[in-house]
């Protein structure tokens, strides 16, 4: 029950870990939706403001009535993007000062923009227009009534007061100005002197009252960017600029601390209930660590000691103590099956002893039926061919040519008696060396090449270079500390294998002997590329009596006496290996054997 409940305070604790990150993930998404849509409604506000100062310069640049005609859209854009603005920050109560006050200034702005365009409409939008046209026409019609007067002198002032006028227009320069004052008095003065028509005078006076009206109004809205209503509209601006720039960063800013507001809300609720769950589970913890522990001691005894009497005895009816008891009755079931296996393990070694030795009296016995066969048979041939000389000579019939032929048969069955005591006590020397009792000489230190080379020297009258290749892969600086006559049997015992064995009659016979270092031991090969090992035969290789050649002289005693001497004597290991495609390899891993080597 104890497991159950941390379970299920650890699922409650993900469940509602994961609500309140969805949640959290919810208000946030929703919260960045709205900054962006507050972002994109303020740069659509500010858009439709910069079209409208944008215009406002064309209206300054060009004068154009179209460029004024456009100025009532642009106006109301602004107002229904500042409305939309308006509704999206109505409950923003640190925003909608601020945003306030921009609707106060942009009202200021747009007041000043009408009051420009209001003055731009007295001065008139092209030349016959306005104030301007009133006073062009005027020049023009007292040009054309001096124009026939003879009085060149005023001619030529009027042309001066209206070049004095352009520049004064085109480059806005109040010396122009003082110029065109100074020629309107000399003209007045030439007009007076000469008696002219009261009409002309009116006319002069007319012009330059327009022409006064004209410079006072462009004086008003501004002759250069720092003056008159220009300057005003330029202040305007950059307080508006400076508005929406502040609109802006308090927008982005307010955004901001409300979704770090939510995360650390949502941290903060997560954690809280982390904590609470891991107050929780470290009760439920300390409940259950003492019968894990307790367990963990019996396991710890049972895997040291290998004791599996032991029993953890845990009382309750909880999970641990459930699993406790399922663990001492495993004990108990392992404990009674140990000793099972243990009275298996005793009858089966000394089956396997008996059979051991059944097969191989067996195949010793098979081994020496064949010589002591032929030993008793040529025994008994003796003994009949000295019975029929006995009976020859009591009688006394015995000739010479029968006792010649007598003495050769009695020749040959003591040759054949011979040879098969002889092979009989070989066999017996051979099933000695099977049980490694002999005493070897003690530990040496030679040369593993040269060892090699000699014993394959001894075997030169049957190793001719016609039908063998022999290559040594050893190198000329490894010594061993180990027992030279085992070494030198295990390379003899090889050598008599490939002879016998591996040989194919009409093909030259590759004989490799070979030593890697592999993981601080020596690693001994013999390979030929003979005509293999029987897969049959393979797993039972090294198993006294087994052979392939058994009607051909073999007895199956070599790789027996080799795997023994390597394993007893030297304390290796053995392996043999015969590819499908032929040839056999005896891999002999040194481990118990001291070297000395140092590559060049």
């Amino acid at each position: 029950m104890q497991l159950k409940q941390s379970v299920l305070f650890f699922k409650i604790a993900a469940l509602t870990s994961a609500i309140v990150i969805i949640f959290v993930s919810w208000f946030l998404y929703y919260e960045v939706s709205r900054s962006a849509r507050l972002t994109a409604q303020l740069t659509q506000l500010q858009t439709a403001l910069q079209r409208t100062m944008d215009q406002e310069e064309h209206i300054l640049i060009r004068a154009q009535k179209d460029d004024v005609s456009a100025i009532p859209q642009l106006k109301y854009s602004y107002q229904d993007s500042f409305s939309s603005l308006l509704n999206s920050m109505a409950n923003e109560e640190a925003l909608l000062p601020l945003l306030l006050q921009l609707d106060e200034l942009s009202k200021t702005y747009f007041s000043k923009l009408d009051e420009l365009i209001r003055l731009h409409e007295q001065l008139g939008y092209d030349e016959n227009a306005g104030i301007y046209g009133d006073f062009r026409r005027s020049a023009h019609a007292l040009q054309e009534r001096i124009s026939g007067k003879a009085m060149p002198q005023l001619e030529i002032a009027i042309l001066e007061l209206r070049r004095r006028e352009k520049d004064f227009l085109l480059r806005a320069d109040l010396s122009y100005l003082q110029q065109h004052e100074q020629l309107v008095m000399h003209a007045e003065q030439l007009i007076k002197d000469s008696a002219l028509s009261e009409e002309i005078s009116n006319l002069l006076k007319r012009y330059e009252a327009g022409f006064a009206s004209y410079v006072a109004i462009l004086r008003k809205l501004g002759l250069h960017d720092g003056e008159g209503v220009r300057a005003e509209l330029f202040t305007e601006k950059q307080k508006l600029r400076s508005q929406f720039e502040l609109v802006s960063i308090r927008t982005q800013a307010v955004t901001q601390e409300r979704k770090e507001s939510i995360i650390l809300y949502g941290l903060i609720l997560i954690v809280l209930m982390n904590i609470a769950v891991l107050i929780l589970l470290n009760y439920q913890n300390s409940k259950v660590t003492r019968h894990i522990l307790a367990i963990n001691k019996v396991l710890v005894k049972v895997a040291k000691l290998e004791d599996f009497s032991l029993r953890v005895n845990i009382d309750g009816n909880d999970e641990i103590a459930q699993i406790a008891h399922q663990l001492d009755d495993l004990l108990a079931f392992i404990e009674t099956l140990l000793a099972r296996l243990s009275a298996a393990q005793q009858r089966l070694i000394e089956e396997a002893k008996m059979a051991s030795l059944g097969n191989m009296v067996s195949g010793f016995a098979h081994e020496l039926n064949t010589p002591l066969g032929v030993a008793i048979t040529s025994q008994s041939h003796l003994k009949e061919q000295v019975a029929t000389l006995k009976s020859q000579l009591e009688l006394g019939k015995l000739q010479r040519q029968t006792l010649t032929t007598l003495i050769t048969e009695a020749e040959a069955a003591l040759y054949l008696l011979e040879n098969n005591l002889h092979r009989t006590a070989s066999l017996v020397d051979d099933f000695k060396l099977v049980a490694v009792n002999r005493e070897f000489e003690e530990k040496s230190t030679f040369n593993l090449k040269h060892l090699v080379k000699n014993v394959f020297d001894c075997y030169q009258s049957e190793l001719n270079q016609e039908d063998y290749a022999i290559e040594l892969e050893i190198p000329e600086n490894l010594t061993l500390i180990s027992y030279p006559s085992v070494f030198s049997q295990v390379v003899g015992y090889s050598i008599n294998n490939c002879i016998k064995h591996a040989k194919i009659d009409g093909q030259k016979l590759n004989i490799v002997v070979s030593t890697v270092l592999i993981n601080d031991y020596i690693h001994f090969y013999f390979k030929d590329d003979g005509a293999g090992i029987d897969k049959e035969l393979l797993p039972a290789i090294f198993e006294p009596f087994v052979t392939s050649k058994r009607f051909s002289g073999g007895t199956g005693l070599g790789l027996s006496i080799v795997y023994n001497l390597v394993t007893q004597k030297l304390k290796g290991e053995i392996k043999m290996q015969s590819p499908a495609h032929g040839g056999a390899c005896l891999h002999i891993i040194l481990t118990g054997t001291e070297f000395n080597f140092i590559e060049e």
